[in-house]
């Protein structure tokens, strides 16, 4: 994997621009304010933490907001201060560069059957 501040780390975005934006996710998303924490998991990264400004979530994802580049491909599991919402372990599949930060977004693991 590359470098994390590598610019080849920024997917381009998959929405399309202009007018006519088409909704293409699956899953309902609802806006969710708050602070998450991200915690790599595995590779080069192991051990450090980000810290999340959440703007949305799904049952599969989540849109955030961190100060620090988050590669794609890289495993976290991620902490919400939010009551109600459990830790979830996940994948990051996109960053790009936005205001002070990037945007990242998130698909969470499939939950197994106990």
């Amino acid at each position: 994997m590359e470098h994390a501040t590598d610019q080849s780390c920024f997917a381009d975005p998959v929405e399309p621009r202009g007018p006519l934006r088409f909704e293409r996710r699956e899953h309902d998303r609802w806006p969710l304010a708050g602070v998450a924490t991200a915690f790599e998991v595995a590779g080069a990264g192991f051990g450090r933490t980000h810290t999340l400004r959440m703007l949305d979530y799904s049952d599969v994802g989540l849109g955030a907001v961190t100060e620090t580049v988050l590669a794609p491909g890289t495993t976290i599991s991620v902490g919400f201060q939010a009551p109600g919402y459990g830790a979830r372990r996940g994948q990051v599949v996109r960053c790009l560069p936005v205001g002070d930060g990037y945007r990242v977004a998130i698909t969470f693991e499939r939950r197994l059957a106990a």
